[in-house]
């Protein structure tokens, strides 16, 4: 019996933050949105459990931001679910 497994990558988009501000790397007046980024244990192609995930506060023009950790990207969203 052949079974298959490996590890996937993820990303997904948390939507606006609160946060709006000129961005130090392009310039633009711009609210910056969230972002989970990571990767997921896969057996046969099927996504099973996340492995590692990381959060950022990114700018939506050109991708530039920081990391930060899910409690504190949680208090600057807009519709927060945590």
């Amino acid at each position: 019996m052949l079974i298959v497994w490996g590890s996937k990558g993820f990303e997904k988009n948390l939507g606006d933050t609160i946060i709006q501000h000129e961005c130090g790397n392009c310039n633009n007046h711009v609210t910056m949105q969230g972002k989970e980024l990571g990767r997921k244990f896969t057996l046969f192609w099927i996504p099973i459990f996340t492995m590692s995930s990381s959060h950022y506060l990114l700018c939506p023009v050109c991708g530039a931001g920081k990391e930060l950790s899910k409690r504190m990207l949680a208090t600057y969203m807009v519709n927060s679910e945590d």
